[in-house]
């Protein structure tokens, strides 16, 4: 942040002493205070809503990433159904050929 240090902080403190007097510094710091508080509540919220954002962005990426993933594990699980449902199948078609000559033999 700002570099002050306590020498320049004491110079601006008697600077402001002799510009607006006495009687009215106490009132005048009580509201560069509540200034700065205001100012530094502003930067957090802006701050956190910044977070809030790309932490959002962040979430949506990784949601992405996981579905594409998701859907590339689907397919490999269908086309390893597949390639097993094929012999499966294959295999069925030869045995009931073969029971219906079989059958056809025995008459």
């Amino acid at each position: 942040m700002l570099d002050v240090s306590f020498w320049e902080l004491l110079i601006i403190g008697a600077i402001a002493l002799v510009v607006v007097g006495p009687e009215r510094l106490p009132r005048l710091m009580r509201t560069l205070g509540l200034w700065a508080g205001r100012a530094r509540a502003s930067f957090q919220s802006i701050r956190d809503e910044v977070e809030r954002e790309v932490n959002v962005d962040g979430v949506r990426q990784t949601r992405q990433a996981i579905d594409r993933e998701a859907n590339e594990a689907k397919r490999r699980v269908t086309d390893a159904v597949g390639e097993v449902e094929k012999p499966a199948a294959t295999s069925q078609e030869t045995e009931s050929s073969t029971s219906k000559s079989g059958g056809d033999e025995s008459r």
